[in-house]
């Protein structure tokens, strides 16, 4: 019996037709808008950075002889001088 023909290993592999790839979406190349922008660089840092500005604040005023505000005085009085 003779054995069936093989494919040479190096051969290119198929592709796809171009039919069956998926479309690109018009908003995968679209800019973000400067709402997303600034919502995204100016909004949410400030939200987080002043979330923890404000709470610290909250928590110095209320409790002037806890733990928090004396770690953050004494750290302060050591890189104070």
């Amino acid at each position: 019996m003779a054995a069936p023909a093989r494919a040479p290993q190096n051969s290119p592999k198929r592709q796809d037709p171009p039919g069956n790839q998926p479309a690109k979406r018009e908003e995968e190349e679209a800019p973000p808008s400067r709402v997303a922008w600034f919502i995204g660089w100016v909004g949410v840092p400030s939200l987080v950075f002043g979330g923890i500005f404000g709470g610290g604040v909250l928590v110095g005023a209320h409790y002037p002889d806890g733990w928090i505000a004396w770690a953050v005085t004494g750290l302060a009085g050591l890189l104070g001088g």
